[in-house]
């Protein structure tokens, strides 16, 4: 083999090496990404976008399969087993004597209370500040735990389970029937969620 044929041979032993060196590296690097794990969001911010993205979905299920006054008729009822349940939890005391229209409004007006404003035999009631803790909440600003962030597509159905929540409490505080209308919503695009309570004669 003469001088020349030795170095082409060389050279291309050496090319061959680089190449498949090369080759590895990349190979290597691959596979390193490839066990990298992506970083995971808190499971909690999972659990709570799947929750909302669980209620638009019932409720559109809701509005499909079920006939309004039935609609009205559930999610009112599941408003009131939301109030008795937080009763429960939180160890409210029952109150077992009824409360006069005419004390409650002597009450309403003694302690300021501004979440009301009586005519008559009709209240109008609006949600001021959070159950849980009494604090004030901004304007626009959902009450309810499971939407609180508005979830874009949610049924205005879901608000009758507000209904069903404020009857309730009113109707232990009177223990006599009442009648509650929605007057405004806040995932219905108004600043307050505000009620009408007709109380019976």
């Amino acid at each position: 083999m003469n001088r020349k044929e030795f170095l082409m041979g060389i050279g291309e032993f050496c090319a061959c090496s680089c190449v498949c060196a090369l080759a590895a590296s990349l190979g290597e690097a691959s596979a390193q990404d490839s066990t990298k794990q992506i970083p995971k969001r808190p499971r909690n911010d999972e659990r709570i976008e799947f929750a909302e993205r669980w209620a638009v979905r019932f409720l559109d299920v809701l509005d499909a399969e079920l006939d309004a006054p039935t609609r009205k008729r559930i999610m009112m009822a599941n408003g009131k087993a939301c109030l008795l349940s937080w009763q429960k939890a939180t160890n409210q005391k029952k109150r077992t004597e009824p409360v006069s229209l005419e004390s409650f409004a002597k009450q309403v007006k003694e302690k300021g209370l501004k979440d009301y404003q009586i005519e008559g035999n009709v209240i109008y009631f609006q949600f001021n500040a959070a159950a849980e803790t009494g604090s004030p909440s901004p304007p626009n600003h959902c009450l309810c735990p499971m939407v609180e962030t508005k979830p874009a597509g949610l049924s205005p159905t879901y608000c009758l389970c507000s209904l069903g929540y404020v009857r309730e409490m009113h109707r232990q505080i009177f223990k006599k029937p009442v009648q509650a209308d929605l007057l405004t919503s806040v995932l219905r695009g108004d600043p307050r969620c505000k009620f009408k309570i007709t109380v019976s004669s």
